[in-house]
């Protein structure tokens, strides 16, 4: 009798045991059904249609890789402007973003009033490229006071420099959020120190605050590259039209106005890597300040 209830004890286990080991799997079922349906699917018809001809895919497809051949031989340009762009946009979020952090961190009382107004320019580029063209104009506010002084505001309204701005400005809040959690792990009591050792503010940024927030201005300086590779609205209403030429802007009129679904398909799988190379260095490299 003893026996037969161990048996049936031993069973009982068995079975709760396989249908623990299993119910990881089944809650991540749904998430995984969504993701192949949603991501994957579209990405793999992405990846065969960069592979035809202008808009054969629809039709009859014809296969060629002469798409990505123009990319990387004519069109290599594109590649050099996207990058350009974004890493200038970089440098002007660097520039401003890291004292703006300390402030924050060291000065500021009400930081999460302030946290919560930085969030305005991630509501849309499209908006803050229509509000710097705006204000840009001869007849508004910042192109007065530049007239006054003497200068075109036409001049400042389609460059480059405007273009990397306004990208810089729609990613600020990445930089200063990053670098500012990074900040806060660093005690004053260092900075303290330091300034008692005879170190001067230069010394003190450069051989205490700047090791020690190297993963933030890292972590922040990857998102605000990677976020400002695909933006095509401001270079398109901001930039000179050497601006424009950069891999969104031409991806929307390869693919919309000239229907050439192939040339847009490849020029987004190109942008795609892109980003997921600047994903892969950012989470390798900046040691958790992202998902902190």
């Amino acid at each position: 009798m003893a026996v037969a209830e161990a048996r049936i004890e031993k069973t009982r286990d068995s079975g709760g045991g396989w249908r623990r080991a299993a119910m990881p799997w089944l809650l991540i079922l749904p998430a995984f059904i969504i993701t192949m349906l949603l991501l994957v699917v579209p990405l793999g018809y992405l990846v065969v249609v960069s592979f035809t001809d202008k808009s054969s895919f629809l039709f009859v497809p014809v296969y060629t890789a002469a798409n990505y051949v123009t990319i990387f031989t004519e069109q290599n340009i594109l590649i050099f402007e996207t990058i350009k762009q974004a890493a200038g946009s970089v440098v002007i979020d660097l520039m401003f973003g890291f004292p703006f952090a300390y402030f924050l961190v060291r000065k500021v009382r009400y930081r999460d009033l302030v946290r919560a107004l930085m969030a305005f320019p991630l509501f849309g580029t499209l908006y803050l490229a229509f509000g710097m063209r705006f204000i840009l104009l001869p007849d508004a506010t910042v192109g007065k006071l530049l007239v006054a002084v003497g200068l075109n505001p036409m001049s400042f309204l389609y460059s480059t420099p405007t273009v990397m701005f306004a990208l810089a400005v729609g990613t600020f809040p990445f930089m200063v959020v990053s670098i500012a959690t990074a900040l806060q792990n660093v005690e004053v009591t260092l900075e303290e120190a330091a300034a008692a050792l005879g170190a001067n503010g230069w010394h003190t940024f450069t051989r205490v605050l700047l090791p020690m927030t190297s993963s933030g201005i890292l972590a922040g300086s990857l998102l605000c590259f990677g976020w400002n590779l695909g933006v095509y609205i401001v270079p398109l209403l901001l930039g000179a039209q050497g601006d424009t030429r950069v891999l969104a802007v031409t991806m929307y009129i390869r693919g919309v106005i000239n229907n050439d679904y192939g040339m847009a398909a490849a020029q987004g799988i190109i942008l795609m890597v892109l980003a997921t190379v600047v994903t892969y260095i950012s989470l390798r490299f900046s040691r958790g300040a992202l998902a902190s």
